[in-house]
């Protein structure tokens, strides 16, 4: 998420929150259709638990979400 943050922050101030919008919502798409509606739930919802904790991936390597679960 930072790759992204660094990216849009290089764009012009009128571009950043359409910029960003856009790059989220071709991962979450991304998602979708590779695990399905169902799946993609819960592996945004892991997501955003580590979110809210101040955690997110790496630079170098993804956080397993599957772990995470119970």
């Amino acid at each position: 998420m930072r790759v992204i943050a660094e990216v849009i922050e290089g764009l012009p101030p009128e571009c950043r929150d359409l910029a960003g919008n856009a790059l989220l919502n071709i991962a979450a798409e991304v998602v979708v259709q590779d695990v399905g509606c169902v799946e993609a739930g819960r592996i945004f919802a892991r997501l955003a638990d580590l979110l809210v904790r101040g955690l997110q991936p790496p630079m170098s390597g993804a956080i397993s979400l599957t772990g995470f679960d119970a």
